[in-house]
C-alpha cells in the first residue's frame, strides 16, 4: 500500500520529477541570496513546485474522495476492493459529513498545498533577487509560473477549508503559524497573484512542444475567472473568461471521448493539467505517475494479474447515470456499464458498489505500467475549455446577457450532439427565464464534467450542497449527506495538529 505521510509545518523541500519539462531535479534548501545563477537553476525550482501537485496526498481528497465521492455523482467501492479495508471507514465519515479534524484524507491537502505555496513564494523572492543572472524572457516566465502556482494552491486550500493565512514572503520560523486572513482578503490575494501571472506568462502557442503543460497566460485568465465565480463576482468572471474565449488559443475537441485519452493530453481543450508519466520509482508519494487511475480501475478478485486490477473507489452512481438526456453520447464516454465489452474484455465491475465504473481516468491495458499501478501515465485534467464555456454561460446569465449565455451553453451541447449516434438528441436550449436557465447550466456542468472531481465543489459554491445531499440520502437510503449541517459542512475542519502547533493562532472553522 502506498505510504501516507501527513506533513506538518511549511516545508520548503521540493520533490523531484521526470516527465518532459518535469525531467529535472529540484534544488533543495538553497538560500535566497545564492539561488538561481542560471536559467536552468530557476527552472529546476519551478519544476519542483509542479511536482508537489503530483502527490497522492495533494490529489486524493480534492479530486476523488471529496470532489466526487462525497457528492451525488460517485461512491466508494465494495469489500472486493483492497482499499476499502483501510480507506472505507475514513472516507465514509466524510460522506456522512461526520468530519473530524483528525481525518487523514481531508487533512492531507493542507501540508502539500502549503509546501507548494512556500516553494512558490521562495521562487518569487529568489528570482526577483537574482534577476540579473537570468534572461529577461525566462525570468518573466518563471515568475509568472510561481505566481500562478501559488494562487493554484491557495485555491485548493480555500475552497476546502475557507479563509487562509496569507504568505507573501519567505517565512521565518516564528512566522510559520500566522492568523487566518478574512475570506475576502484570501480571495483578493489569489486575484493579485493571478493578475501578476497574466502579465508575465507566455501564451500556450508560444511554448515549445516539450513545455506543454506549464502554466500559460490563458490558464491564468481562466483561473482568475474561476476565482471570481467562486466569489459570485460574475462581471469580473465574465471579463476574465472572455479573454480565454477571444484568445483563439483554445477550443473543444471534436470527439468528447478524446479529451480523456493519453494521445490528446495538453490538447486544444486543455487549460491546465497536472502532468504524470511512468517513472518506475515505486509505490511512494514521489513517483511521477497518477495513482488516481489505480483508485478508479475495477478490483476484480477473480483476475490474478495484478496490473489488470485497481481499487475501485470512484464508482459512478445511478443518480448520475439517470441524469443524462436520452442519447447523450457523453454517458458512454463517462461510464463503464456492467457487462460492457470495453478495452478488449467484458467488464463485470465486481468491486463497484453501484454497478458502474468510470472511464475518464481509465488507462487501457496496453498503456499501463505492467509493474507498478501507482505509476499511471495519466494527466489529471483540472481545467478545460468546456468548463470555461459553462462558466461563461453561468456568468452571462447572471448578468442578464441571456443570448450570450445560451450561445455558450449551445457550444458545449453542440459538440455532444455531433458525437451522438441517434438523431434528434440534445435539442438546443431556448429557456430565457434566469433561474430556470441557471438550473439548466448547472445540470450541463454535471453531465459534461462528471467524474472529474468537480461536483462537490460546484454544489458547495452554488449554495445547495446540503439540499442535494440530504435529498440523495433520503432517496437512496444512503449514509451520504446524512449529517450535513448548514453553515458548517460546506467547509472541512482545519487539521487538528495544525491548530495545536499554532498555539491558537489558527482558528478552527465554525462547528468543529
Amino acid at each position: 500500500m502506498k505510504t501516507q505521510n501527513i506533513l506538518v509545518g511549511l516545508s520548503l523541500l521540493l520533490l523531484s520529477s521526470c516527465s518532459d519539462f518535469l525531467d529535472k531535479t529540484p534544488l533543495v534548501q538553497t538560500s535566497v541570496q545564492t539561488y538561481y545563477s542560471t536559467d536552468d537553476e530557476a527552472n529546476t525550482s519551478i519544476i519542483g513546485i509542479y511536482s508537489i501537485m503530483q502527490n497522492e496526498s495533494f490529489q486524493l481528497a480534492p479530486f476523488m474522495i471529496i470532489g466526487d465521492d462525497c457528492s451525488d455523482d460517485s461512491d466508494l467501492g465494495n469489500s472486493n476492493s483492497e482499499a476499502f479495508s483501510w480507506l472505507g471507514s475514513v472516507a465514509q465519515s466524510l460522506q456522512k459529513f461526520d468530519n473530524l479534524p483528525t481525518n487523514w484524507v481531508s487533512n492531507a491537502l493542507w501540508a502539500q498545498a502549503f509546501r507548494g505555496i512556500s516553494a512558490a513564494t521562495q521562487a518569487i523572492e529568489s528570482i526577483t533577487a537574482n534577476s540579473e543572472h537570468l534572461s529577461p524572457a525566462k525570468k518573466d516566465q518563471f515568475l509568472g509560473e510561481a505566481y500562478f502556482l501559488r494562487a493554484f494552491n491557495y485555491f485548493f486550500l480555500t475552497r476546502q477549508y475557507g479563509r487562509m493565512p496569507i504568505i507573501d514572503h519567505v517565512l521565518t520560523y516564528d512566522e510559520y503559524y500566522t492568523p487566518r486572513a478574512s475570506i475576502e482578503e484570501t480571495w483578493e490575494f489569489m486575484v493579485q497573484d493571478l493578475k501578476q501571472a497574466i502579465e508575465l506568462l507566455p501564451k500556450k502557442s508560444e511554448y515549445q512542444a516539450a513545455d506543454l503543460g506549464r502554466a500559460t497566460q490563458g490558464a491564468a485568465y481562466a483561473m482568475l475567472g474561476k476565482v471570481y465565480i467562486y466569489q459570485g463576482k460574475f462581471q469580473e468572471a465574465y471579463e476574465a473568461l472572455k479573454e480565454v474565449v477571444n484568445s483563439g488559443e483554445y477550443g473543444l475537441e471534436p470527439n468528447y471521448a478524446d479529451v480523456f485519452t493519453l494521445e490528446h493530453e495538453n490538447g486544444i481543450e486543455s487549460l491546465f493539467e497536472i502532468q504524470h508519466g511512468i517513472s518506475g520509482t515505486g509505490w511512494a508519494d514521489d513517483n511521477e505517475g497518477s495513482i488516481l487511475s489505480f483508485y478508479e480501475h475495477d478490483a476484480d478478485p477473480d483476475d490474478p494479474v495484478k496490473w489488470h486490477n485497481g481499487w475501485s473507489m470512484h464508482c459512478l452512481t445511478a443518480d448520475l447515470v439517470n441524469s443524462y438526456e436520452d442519447g447523450d453520447p457523453r454517458l458512454n464516454a463517462t461510464v463503464i456499464f456492467p457487462g460492457e465489452f470495453f478495452d478488449g474484455r467484458i467488464n463485470e465491475n465486481k468491486a463497484s458498489s453501484t454497478g458502474y465504473q468510470p472511464k475518464k481516468w481509465y488507462i487501457p491495458y496496453a498503456q499501463r505500467s505492467q509493474v507498478d499501478q501507482s505509476d499511471c501515465p495519466k494527466n489529471i485534467i483540472f481545467y478545460r475549455y468546456a468548463d470555461v464555456l459553462l462558466y461563461m454561460a453561468e456568468a452571462a446569465n447572471e448578468l442578464g446577457k441571456t443570448t450570450e449565455a445560451l450561445d455558450f451553453l449551445e457550444q458545449v451541447r453542440s459538440r455532444a450532439r455531433l458525437n451522438a449516434t441517434q438523431e434528434n438528441v440534445l435539442p438546443r436550449i431556448t429557456e430565457t427565464e434566469k433561474s430556470k436557465l441557471r438550473d439548466l447550466i448547472w445540470h450541463e456542468r454535471r453531465v459534461e464534467l462528471a467524474g472529474e472531481g468537480q461536483r462537490f465543489w460546484d454544489l458547495a459554491r452554488q449554495g445547495r450542497l446540503g439540499k442535494v445531499m440530504k435529498a440523495y440520502s433520503q432517496k437512496y437510503n444512503s449514509i451520504k449527506g446524512q449529517n450535513f449541517v448548514e453553515g458548517k459542512s460546506e467547509l472541512l475542519p482545519i487539521p487538528e495538529d495544525q491548530v495545536t502547533l499554532s498555539n491558537g493562532a489558527l482558528e478552527q472553522n465554525p462547528g468543529y
